[in-house]
């Protein structure tokens, strides 16, 4: 049975769009996936190289995967408890007394002279006395000297520190003026300062 003329040209058109329909998708994977790698990485590779770091800390720490948190403020602060003064301590020593002594002594120096030329040449020896001073330090007595056994420190302690009621009883060194700042305070008062070191 033959075609009519115009059945072959339908065929052909039908077939044209169904391949038109079939190269639709790939070619839409294959422009997704050209624009994910112009952009560095997939949106799931977040950690590769051209991605971005994503915090992974907790909130607020300023910590970053792989990275080490910034060190504390040195400022503390808390519940003011009790204040102590250390008094500077000290005691009398004695140490040797040393001074300086010289003796005169005399050493004998020898000079030459030449004068004249080939055989008229000659050559005149003497010797002088010349006189110095040996000084060195010898002990005379002793001396007395005030040693310092212990040095002043001012000192505050501190309740609820950074906030935790665990953090009690607390005591830091502190500069004079921190100490007489907070012996005006009264017990339980808030305070904050910057301590010289940790302990009493």
């Amino acid at each position: 049975m033959t075609n009519p003329p115009d059945s072959s040209h339908s065929i052909r058109s039908v077939r044209t769009s169904t391949a038109r329909i079939r190269i639709r998708p790939v070619l839409a994977a294959v422009l997704l996936a050209a624009l994910l790698t112009a952009c560095g990485s997939s949106p799931d590779e977040a950690g590769s190289p051209g991605g971005h770091a994503v915090p992974t800390g907790p909130v607020g720490s300023g910590a970053v995967d792989g990275a080490a948190p910034s060190p504390p403020d040195r400022t503390v602060s808390g519940l003011r408890d009790d204040t102590r003064h250390v008094t500077r301590k000290t005691t009398t020593g004695t140490r040797p007394r040393m001074v300086k002594r010289c003796t005169t002594r005399v050493r004998r120096v020898k000079h030459t002279s030449t004068s004249g030329t080939g055989r008229r040449k000659r050559t005149r020896t003497w010797y002088t006395d010349d006189s110095y001073k040996d000084c060195k330090k010898v002990q005379q007595g002793t001396t007395s000297y005030t040693r310092v056994v212990r040095r002043a420190r001012w000192c505050v302690e501190l309740d609820n520190v950074g906030g935790n009621s665990t953090a009690d009883d607390v005591w830091y060194e502190v500069e004079s003026d921190v100490y007489r700042k907070a012996a005006e305070l009264k017990e339980g008062a808030k305070l904050s300062f910057t301590p010289l070191r940790r302990g009493c």
